[in-house]
């Protein structure tokens, strides 16, 4: 199942001084299966047999290494954070994840064109192994937050 959102564009006045535009995803979960995640502009109903390519709205992709589920001991899996300011200990292994996709081109383009906003479609795909299934799809994406950081 793909997730569709719309974001705030720059202002036109910035457009010429863009240098850089990336889409920032926050929080995301990756204790389940490994997926690819693409990412189309101004495309709600895009899918994962879509092709990669301008037309269609395709201004990229991340991946996500999953930990194909908890197979531990209750409470394993708990994310817990440090348990003072001074803790040295690694974060724990499902502590969210954060991923940065770079999509200035397709940003410049929008402004250029006057456009306010852009919808943006993030279509999860996962591939079939012999701890995941393709309809894991349906629920594998979740994020906390996304932004789109540009850089004059």
């Amino acid at each position: 199942m793909s997730i569709t959102f719309d974001l705030e564009l720059p202002p036109a006045a910035i457009g010429d001084a863009l240098a850089r535009a990336d889409l920032t995803f926050y929080g995301l979960d990756h204790s389940g299966s490994s997926y690819r995640a693409l990412i189309f502009f101004n495309n709600p109903s895009a899918s994962a047999s879509m092709s990669a390519d301008a037309g269609s709205g395709y201004v990229g992709r991340f991946a996500v290494f999953g930990h194909g589920g908890c197979f531990g001991e209750a409470g394993h899996c708990e994310v817990v954070g440090p348990v003072n300011a001074f803790d040295r200990n690694h974060p724990h292994q499902l502590q969210p994840a954060t991923r940065i996709v770079t999509v200035t081109s397709a940003v410049q383009d929008l402004v250029a064109s006057g456009a306010k906003k852009v919808t943006v479609t993030v279509v999860p795909v996962v591939r079939k192994s012999a701890i995941a299934k393709e309809s894991d799809a349906d629920t594998i994406l979740t994020f906390d937050q996304v932004a789109l950081h540009t850089y004059a």
